[in-house]
């Protein structure tokens, strides 16, 4: 049997892990739960019950899409990348760490949910061992960096119940699992802070 590295049982944390396909609506094949072979436990495909932390549905549920993200991605970075050079320049401020720390957050969150979704496409032969485990390392990476950058700050930026270092953390998948905390936190604050907007434009005299 072949096996996941990344797809691993939350309970016994076996890799002898066994995935149910259905039929897709448009044709095709897609995971809809995993059941562990050794100890039988079973869970759905978007959770990832070994960690307290938003499972992926309740992490990325409101999330752009992929492609939306990758596009407002390099757009943030190359904002950064023109601010940074014109402060250099003498010609405006530095790019304070708020804005480094949102494109970091974003950056791990999309490789989060990239990884996942060729994670789970391997099930299905969409994706070869060599790419799957490129995209799993990749994102695990990222959120590593993510960790290390809040732990740095002193958890300054951080949202979530869990700081960046907490042991509820350890163990495979954990750096992705605080990204997954701290994207569905910064999405809570996003929605309040455009609630409060709202609400503060609605007392404004009318023009």
């Amino acid at each position: 049997m072949q096996t996941n590295p990344s797809i691993h049982c939350p309970r016994c944390s076996s890799l002898a892990v066994r995935a149910k396909l259905v039929e897709d609506p448009g044709g095709g094949q897609r995971v809809s739960a995993f059941a562990c072979i050794r100890c039988g436990e079973a869970w759905e495909f978007f959770e990832a019950p070994q960690f307290p932390a938003p499972d992926y549905s309740e992490a990325y549920g409101e999330a752009p899409s992929l492609a939306e993200e990758e596009l407002t991605l390099a757009l943030l970075a190359t904002g950064i990348d023109v601010r940074t050079a014109a402060a250099l320049a003498g010609r405006g401020p530095a790019v304070d760490s708020s804005g480094h720390r949102l494109v970091l957050l974003r950056k791990a969150a999309y490789l989060d949910r990239r990884a996942r979704q060729v994670e789970l496409g391997w099930f299905c032969g969409r994706h070869t061992r060599t790419s799957t485990s490129g995209a799993s390392s990749k994102a695990l990476r990222v959120a590593g960096e993510l960790v290390d950058f809040d732990g740095l700050h002193a958890q300054v930026y951080t949202e979530g119940l869990y700081p960046p270092h907490s042991s509820v953390w350890d163990g495979e998948g954990g750096a992705r699992a605080y990204v997954r905390q701290e994207y569905q936190a910064w999405q809570d604050w996003e929605r309040g802070a455009a609630h409060r907007r709202a609400a503060f434009n609605h007392l404004l005299p009318e023009q």
